[in-house]
């Protein structure tokens, strides 16, 4: 193995931006710790080819490399997951990756080969790559994509020192957020449910053709069977609950809540100073939890009755596969 892929795969500030399945070749990026807090998803990094550094796959696992300790974030999405994973990242304490886009590869890989050992061995490498701590003495947190929720449990099982926070964003706010931002919002629904089709994670199929809101719908609900599994295998000293709610609306205790469970020395009070919560996670613009919910109750208002109809046909689902709409081990209070 050549001595500049060495150096490369020991380094994490150059990070596995992507996975290249037909070559089975790791592509990293350089990217400074200060990019990782300041972007809202990796997938917003787009280096240019000269800036990517390509080691086979089979080179980069026999590289020694330092790991630190791996949390993760399963969420339903719309509830204030990158808020919290901006507000979780600390210099010194923890970084947290943003959606990382090679995990939707390692998926890709997935569907397309039948051996479950080497899809499995091949999430094992990938995370072993996103465990490099950016600082010494640094934890890591991916807050997850909707497809990389499915990985969860996966990744969990082969790392017992991984804790699982569950995000989840009560539903019928969620089909408020998307209906808030019209067509375009209606569309990121049905764009929600096939990407996870077409990922084989929907765990109920429509009967028929259904509206962009019912397609959110099943994806959450999918999401949602992804947290209870997860609840079931790894019980509560790895994994808890919180709604999104609670957690925008008690940021200190919320907050606090969440860095012990994933045993965090985070200072909880100069996150809070920092103004993180006063600004909007992925705009930057200022942030108001009073006026959020203001917003989101003039939507209910304006599409309640659609809003309410997609709730109730989703409770229904749920309750023909089993899928318990509350989830377990809340996190306080």
């Amino acid at each position: 193995m050549e001595e500049l892929g060495v150096k490369i795969v020991a380094d994490p500030r150059w990070f596995p931006m992507r996975f290249d399945i037909d070559r089975e070749h790791y592509q990293f990026a350089r990217v400074a710790q200060d990019v990782h807090r300041a972007i809202t998803f990796l997938s917003d990094i787009r280096p240019v080819a000269d800036e990517i550094r390509s080691v086979p796959r089979v080179d980069a696992a026999q590289v020694a490399v330092i790991q630190s300790p791996l949390h993760m974030i399963l969420h339903s999405g719309l509830g204030g997951s990158t808020l919290l994973a901006r507000a979780l990242s600390q210099p010194g304490i923890v970084t947290t990756l943003k959606e990382p886009p090679i995990l939707t590869d390692v998926i890709t890989f997935g569907l397309r080969r039948r051996d479950a050992e080497d899809k499995r061995r091949l999430l094992g490498e990938t995370v072993r790559l996103l465990s490099r701590p950016l600082a010494p003495g640094e934890a890591v947190v991916i807050k997850m994509s909707s497809i990389g929720n499915g990985l969860v449990s996966a990744i969990a099982q082969d790392r017992p020192q991984s804790q699982i926070l569950c995000l989840q964003t009560p539903l019928e706010l969620m089909l408020a957020a998307l209906a808030a931002r019209g067509d375009e919002g209606r569309r990121g629904g049905q764009r929600l449910f096939t990407g996870m089709r077409n990922a084989r994670m929907i765990a109920a199929e429509p009967a028929g053709d259904r509206s962009d809101l019912e397609c959110a719908a099943l994806a959450w609900l999918s999401i949602q069977k992804m947290m209870l599994d997860a609840a079931t295998n790894f019980g509560a000293d790895r994994i808890r609950s919180i709604e999104s709610e609670k957690l925008i609306a008690e940021p200190r205790a919320g907050l606090a809540a969440v860095a012990a469970h994933f045993r965090l020395t985070l200072d909880v009070e100069a996150r809070l100073a920092s103004g993180i919560f006063g600004r909007h996670a992925k705009t930057g613009q200022p942030f108001d939890a009073q006026s959020r919910i203001q917003r989101l109750q003039a939507t209910l208002s304006q599409h309640g009755g659609e809003i309410g109809a997609v709730v109730s046909w989703a409770r229904k689902v749920a309750d023909a596969n089993g899928i318990a709409w509350d989830l377990p081990y809340p996190l306080f209070g």
